[in-house]
């Protein structure tokens, strides 16, 4: 079978994935998913998708593909795109024509980046996903010579859609503040090592993917408690120390169970920022309550939702000044 899409080079890891496998981690099955879901779905938003419709995720280098029907397409990062040997920009829909080749570049800043397609990408749902979990069997990276086919979508009108650069997440940062919810176990760590994690610097280190992100910086003493704990659930977010005092932030690929004690959980709204850290960027880590943790991803949702409407030309943008912040705000286009 010959797909509408043709993977010319793959120089890095490509996979296709979607929001996840969410009713399956009791039964050991990882969550998986976009690494940063607030990128994948702008991705999505902008060629007309659900925020959940599968897409091709990229690990830093982006890959060259061609077009063997018309697609309308849009890449997600702070990249440089060419359609055809002609530069392209990214967070922007483009129809890609039959013949035409699309070459993804090395992100300048952040390390995924998306590609996705009007329709989303076509494929069989393994346990409620397309999300690629190769450890598992669910999936397996892409490469070159494979063929992608596409949902079926209407094009017209997909194409053209533009996200102003004030509206793109930035990356561009050697430096993030993540927040995170204190617990579940905090009786296994001393207020010293408690009062380390919340005051001093951690750098990513290279021994990160997408399982669990590896933090270097200052030992975080444990209490008489020790490291260990008896086997419980993990999720993405939750920040293991073991023995060695070093964080551990489990990703969207976690195993759903482990038996070091956990001293907080990255906030949902913030795990994509965590995820979006090359090797090297240095990670503070500030406690919020879960109240405001709930109200931070109430604010950011509803961000999304109005990028969502932005784009599809039901929304308006236009810059406010709060003091000295200058904030987007949106409002409802009204049409005749």
């Amino acid at each position: 079978m010959r797909g509408l899409i043709e993977l010319l080079s793959v120089p890095s890891l490509l996979t296709v994935q979607d929001n996840g496998r969410r009713d399956y981690r009791k039964l050991g099955v990882p969550v998986s998913g976009f690494m940063d879901d607030y990128s994948a779905r702008i991705a999505n938003y902008l060629v007309g998708n659900p925020g959940n419709a599968p897409l091709l995720e990229f690990l830093l280098t982006g890959p060259t593909m061609r077009f063997n029907a018309s697609a309308v397409f849009a890449v997600a990062g702070d990249v440089k795109v060419k359609l055809n040997g002609v530069p392209v920009e990214p967070w922007t829909s483009y129809w890609g024509k039959r013949g035409d080749v699309l070459e993804v570049r090395t992100l300048k800043s952040g390390l995924y980046g998306y590609i996705a397609f009007a329709g989303g990408v076509k494929c069989e749902k393994l346990l409620g996903s397309c999300s690629a979990y190769p450890r598992a069997n669910l999936g397996r990276p892409l490469k070159a010579g494979d063929r992608l086919s596409l949902s079926y979508a209407i094009l017209t009108g997909r194409e053209g859609r533009y996200l102003s650069p004030e509206l793109r997440p930035d990356y561009s940062s050697k430096e993030r503040e993540i927040r995170v919810v204190l617990g579940p176990n905090l009786e296994h760590f001393s207020e010293t090592g408690v009062k380390t994690f919340l005051s001093k610097a951690y750098t990513v280190t290279s021994e990160s993917d997408r399982m669990g992100y590896r933090m270097d910086g200052p030992v975080i003493g444990h209490s008489q408690k020790g490291a260990g704990i008896v086997t419980e659930p993990l999720i993405p977010g939750a920040v293991q120390v073991p023995a060695n005092g070093r964080p551990i932030v489990m990703m969207r690929d976690a195993q759903t169970t482990g038996g070091y004690a956990k001293i907080g959980t990255v906030i949902s709204a913030d795990l994509h920022l965590l995820a979006q850290s090359r090797p090297g960027t240095r990670v503070w880590f500030r406690a919020v309550g879960v109240e405001e943790a709930q109200e931070i991803l109430r604010r950011r949702e509803k961000t999304l939702k109005a990028i969502e409407g932005f784009l599809a030309g039901e929304m308006g943008a236009y810059r406010i000044k709060i003091g000295e912040e200058e904030r987007i705000a949106f409002t409802k286009v009204e049409k005749s």
